[in-house]
């Protein structure tokens, strides 16, 4: 029996509004129902909601955009997308970046809905999209840890509502684009056994210090991630174990940028060895992966590549697109088992005008090139 996620938007009676989106077409693992639409909105607890005693003095938001099939049978899987560094509040004026919470009259960077064209596509795969909010954590310059905790934080917000309806989020959930109460029913409608997760910049050492085999113990009694993926990432600092051999792991680097993340498969040689995909996109951008990064008003915004001048260069539209074949396909296979994803995984399949190499991982520590 197909069950409906309920949306009523408070006294009004209005009913939310579909988002509708384009998506690349054909794509194995990806049984997108085109005509099903998609429900967006977006709780928020404040911009000091959330602390990290253990090492850490500041103070962040606890604030989240959430895309979700209105129509859907059974738990439905969970994806959590978190960026990464940026400037906390959306001002071109540097006089309005030197506090958290932001100046009053300026809105708190958008970084988090740099994903919605990501967040969309997936949640017509049948996916609860989360993607949290870091600003508090980018301005008190909290690292890895701190990213891992803030997830884990809306994990257990996100258990309370699937276990009893209640909770810190019943009651606060709104439309986005109008600010008014949404009620939305989401008791015993998610599965937090398959869980993935995406860091993109520095968010990427965050999801796999979460996802790490030392830090398991630190996840919400009952949550289990079943695929974790780093975008454009830095890669791992060094300071902290992200070791991560009992999860798959997806990593999509951007040549003209750094190809740092894939050392989350070079480092667990010798280790135990990790497992998954790798893709090296040779001429990507770091900051096209987030649309509000591509066009933002701050001085890291925009071309933030290394090799300006080198022809060929896929634009912003184009790594997007690749960004939801490749992780809608990461996550059918992870989350559902999916196995008619795999040829985009391990570059049987190509992505048409851009040019990327693709590289799989068996768990022994060396990568099969494919092309």
């Amino acid at each position: 029996m197909v069950q409906v996620l309920r949306v009523r938007l408070g006294v009004t009676g209005l009913a939310l509004a579909a988002l509708v989106a384009v998506l690349p077409t054909g794509v194995p693992g990806a049984r997108a129902q085109a005509a099903d639409a998609v429900g967006v909105v977006e709780y928020n607890l404040g911009d000091e909601a959330f602390t990290d005693p253990q090492d850490w003095d500041g103070v962040a938001e606890i604030r989240a955009v959430v895309h979700y099939p209105l129509k859907s049978a059974g738990r439905l899987p969970v994806v959590v997308l978190l960026h990464g560094q940026q400037l906390s509040c959306y001002s071109a004026d540097d006089a309005d970046w030197g506090s958290w919470p932001c100046p009053a009259g300026v809105a708190p960077y958008p970084s988090n809905r740099g994903y919605d064209y990501l967040a969309e596509a997936l949640a017509r795969d049948g996916y609860v999209v989360v993607s949290p909010s870091a600003n508090g954590v980018n301005y008190y310059m909290g690292v890895a840890p701190q990213r891992a905790h803030l997830i884990d934080r809306h994990l257990r917000l996100l258990q309370q509502l699937n276990t009893t309806g209640g909770g810190p989020l019943a009651g606060h959930f709104t439309d986005p684009r109008t600010g008014r109460p949404a009620r939305v029913d989401f008791e015993d409608r998610l599965d937090l056994t398959r869980v993935g997760t995406m860091g993109h910049s520095v968010g990427g050492e965050g999801v796999m210090y979460q996802a790490a085999d030392a830090h398991r113990g630190e996840l919400p009694a009952g949550v289990r991630i079943r695929g974790v993926a780093a975008v454009a990432s830095p890669g791992p600092s060094g300071f902290y174990d992200t070791l991560v051999t009992r999860t798959p792991l997806a990593v999509i680097s951007a040549g003209c940028w750094s190809l740092g993340g894939e050392a989350y498969f070079d480092g667990a040689r010798g280790r135990g060895g990790a497992r998954g995909f790798r893709l090296r996109v040779t001429k990507g951008n770091h900051n096209f992966y987030n649309t509000e990064w591509t066009t933002g008003p701050g001085p890291t915004d925009g071309d933030d590549t290394t090799c300006p001048d080198t022809s060929g260069r896929p634009t912003a539209a184009q790594q997007q697109s690749l960004a939801v074949t490749y992780l809608r396909a990461f996550y059918a296979y992870t989350l559902k088992n999916d196995r008619s994803a795999l040829p985009v995984l391990t570059g049987a399949r190509m992505f048409p005008g851009i040019d990327t190499q693709a590289m799989s991982y068996d768990g022994t520590g060396l990568g099969h090139r494919k092309r």
